[in-house]
């Protein structure tokens, strides 16, 4: 079990990343977790932009996070979307998209109102929107220098429209959840009670740690015995003591 120092525990199938980690590690590729300077997690994913670990639900197999670029700002700006690459998450049932328009030359305002707290610039004016529900009439995409798509809580917003320019901010620092499954080469490790693990994090080798102490790998088998990388194998035992498995 590991901890920043925070409320948010966490254990296989994430993986604290330390000086120890740099070569072999226990968990999936991807979901190493950095501690930050104020004592939380953090997870990097694909789009290299790191967010905060709010929660985890281990029975229910789900992280919410936080982009870091928003946190204690009641306007953010959203500066990316989000990218999950080929890491074994998914959106939750539980998420809406919001749909950014920064610095528009269209004249909407007697449909739609602008977002104010993000400044008007001469005609240019941003705006916002459940994605999806963007007013007819208007060609957001060439009127406007930017969009950004960015995933909140559904319970967090509302279909006002008025109601969401005042409210999005709180839903950006409330963050957005992500389901995570079993990563694709990990099934067969697991399925026989073994950890997935990774060695060499720059041309990940997959690992399969295994209740008797012997790892196995993609070319050798489900299980070989530690002695074939006795310059850095962990033994059972660092699992152990890690709460990754029982006696």
């Amino acid at each position: 079990m590991y901890s920043c120092g925070n409320d948010v525990y966490f254990h296989y199938p994430f993986w604290k990343i330390e000086d120890s980690t740099a070569h072999q590690h226990c968990g999936y590729p991807g979901f190493g977790l950095r501690c930050s300077d104020s004592g939380e997690p953090m997870l990097g994913l694909p789009n290299n932009v790191s967010y905060y670990v709010k929660d985890l639900n281990f029975i229910a197999s789900t992280i919410t996070l936080v982009d870091v670029d928003v946190v204690h700002q009641a306007c953010p700006r959203a500066r990316h979307n989000i990218s999950l690459g080929t890491l074994p998450l998914d959106y939750s049932p539980l998420d809406v998209n919001l749909s950014f328009y920064f610095n528009c030359t269209l004249d909407a305002d007697h449909v739609v109102p602008p977002i104010t707290c993000l400044g008007i610039y001469g005609i240019k004016k941003s705006y916002v929107f459940t994605e999806g529900e963007e007013p007819d009439g208007f060609d957001w995409s060439e009127s406007c220098e930017e969009n950004v798509v960015v995933t909140v809580k559904e319970t967090e917003i509302t279909s006002s429209i008025d109601e969401l320019i005042g409210s999005f901010g709180v839903a950006m620092n409330n963050g957005f959840v992500l389901n995570w499954t079993v990563a694709k080469e990990c099934d067969s490790c697991e399925v026989n009670g073994g950890l997935c693990g990774y060695k060499n994090l720059t041309v990940p080798e997959f690992l399969c740690f295994c209740r008797d102490g012997s790892i196995g790998t993609r070319n050798n088998g489900l299980c070989k015995k530690l002695g074939m990388f006795v310059d850095d194998a962990l033994s059972l035992s660092n699992y152990k003591a890690m709460g990754l498995f029982e006696d």
